[in-house]
């Protein structure tokens, strides 16, 4: 497949190139640049400062991806390394009923706490803000590590740290890989780090399986060394070539000198207002559908409460961001303060379409992910390092459609949309006839359909976040937010109905 790769993409730069000679009299002797060979095939070459140019992005290339691998594996991990201990861990602190909060409370914080750390990234600079997330992590980690079996809630307080650590971590991550390069140079950085991504997603499981052998604490203690070889890699690394704080006119305006005068002219800048609406409002969703039909009935005030609020502030949200636009109320009462979500960004029509492919990307691989994990050690009965094992079906079918997105975006036919539509009938078609294999029992069935989701899902991970940088380049930081959000959002409510599913 590499190789039918390279072939079309060559034949493709051929094309190109023999349209811009003929499209020019004697271009060939003008241009010293390209050169006729023999055989007939044209072969460009570079001049000194293109070659240097190359090379340093090559240079470039190999730092972030090596400086970024060890963070990356962390967040990946975190996702779903706990997936194989769950019924261990709620079945220790007695609270097999509650199994689900210890995957929701993880995802409502990595999910809500996003366009936040977007702001303080490009507020404070991506050294310092990933950094700080990956010891947030390690702190979650420690928490979880040492949390009493008579206490349920400190292990969920590791958990939400953990979460909002991984928020920053996310966000860090994509924005860096989408800095001083071109779309298609994100591209083919973002589908590294995507195979990375499913690679950590697919193996967390089976990780976490062999050591709930020993114990669940294992899981989380993993994360400790790991987290301090990213801090280490990330500074000897990364440190000289990651953006900086950006330029605040309202500091160089004021001359401001002093580092808490800057410091306080920085924060000042954050939209407090829609972060609060967007994290409660949001929160009291995910916390409503996390209570719904395993603690208390959809008819319960319990549930309906905290749906209606959500939904209330979550609208309440919009509307705040439509009056942060400038000139409209919001924006003149705090004119320092700029919008988390641009309105501009937000009444577009693709980027909704963009965020529900997202979510239903969360829906389905979570599915998997947790839910699969839960069913082959509940109900098939199996020891937590088979079931881990048996998630690597999905790995093949993930790192196929990764593949074929990019072949599809970058080759031909160079479009993102038939990597969306394909990816979203395979995802779909998936997810239905696993169910229906669960239901019969059908072990092959339910194996080759993981492979399904997982090469949906594959196919739509980069395309999603690619379509929305190529119509706002210059919103790279609120997309990224926007994709990464419905992902964890998407599974907080999925995993919600499947857990309930078990025990009903």
């Amino acid at each position: 497949m590499i190789v039918i790769y390279k072939k079309i993409k060559k034949r493709n730069e051929r094309k190109r190139l023999n349209s811009s000679v003929s499209n020019t009299d004697n271009a060939i002797e003008l241009d010293p640049t390209v050169n006729l060979q023999l055989d007939g095939k044209k072969k460009r070459t570079l001049s000194p400062e293109q070659i240097a140019e190359k090379r340093r992005r090559n240079v470039y290339r190999w730092k972030i991806i090596l400086g970024l691998f060890s963070p990356y594996c962390l967040q990946a991990l975190d996702t779903t390394i706990i997936a194989s201990a769950l019924p261990f861990i709620a079945e220790d602190f007695n609270q097999i009923k509650q199994l689900n909060w210890i995957i929701s409370v993880f995802n409502l914080t990595s999910a809500a706490f996003l366009f936040f750390w977007a702001q303080l990234t490009d507020l404070f600079g991506r050294h310092t803000i990933l950094q700080t997330a990956i010891f947030i992590m390690m702190i979650g980690s420690a928490v979880c590590t040492g949390a009493p079996t008579s206490s349920f809630s400190v292990l969920l307080l590791g958990r939400a740290l953990q979460g909002i650590g991984a928020a920053g971590v996310n966000i860090s991550i994509r924005t860096i890989l989408a800095d001083r390069v071109s779309l298609a140079e994100y591209a083919v950085n973002w589908t590294v780090f995507a195979l990375v991504s499913g690679i950590g997603f697919s193996i967390g499981p089976v990780i976490g399986g062999y050591l709930t052998q020993a114990s669940w604490r294992w899981c989380f203690a993993i994360n400790l060394p790991i987290a301090v070889v990213a801090m280490v890699v990330v500074v000897l690394v990364l440190r000289t070539e990651l953006q900086g704080p950006q330029s605040i006119p309202e500091i160089e305006d004021r001359g401001i000198a002093t580092r808490l005068g800057r410091f306080v002219a920085r924060i000042s800048t954050i939209d407090y207002g829609g972060q609060m609406l967007f994290l409660w409002g949001f929160g009291l969703l995910i916390l409503a559908l996390t209570w719904a039909g395993g603690t208390y009935s959809w008819k319960s005030v319990a549930v309906l409460a905290p749906l209606v609020i959500g939904a209330v502030l979550a609208i309440a949200w919009v509307v705040y961001e439509r009056c942060m636009v400038p000139g409209a109320l919001m924006a003149r009462v705090l004119p320092r303060q700029k919008a988390m979500v641009p309105w501009e960004l937000l009444r577009q029509r693709d980027i909704g379409l963009l965020f529900l492919i997202n979510f239903s990307i969360g829906i389905a691989m979570f599915a998997v992910m947790y839910f699969m994990d839960i069913y082959f050690t509940l109900v098939e009965g199996r020891s937590s390092s088979d079931a881990g094992i048996a998630l690597l079906f999905f790995l093949p079918g993930l790192a196929a459609g990764l593949y074929m997105a990019m072949f599809s975006s970058n080759v031909w036919p160079r479009q993102t949309f038939p990597a969306l539509f394909l990816g979203s009938i395979k995802s779909a078609v998936g997810m239905t006839v696993l169910a229906w294999g669960v239901q019969a029992g059908r072990t092959s069935l339910i194996y080759g359909m993981m492979a399904l989701v997982g090469h949906g899902v594959g196919m739509r991970m980069n395309p999603a976040s690619m379509h929305g940088l190529a119509y706002f380049p210059a919103m790279t930081a609120q997309i990224t937010c926007l994709a990464s959000f419905a992902v964890p959002f998407g599974g907080a409510v999925g995993i919600d109905y499947y857990v309930d599913g078990v025990y009903e």
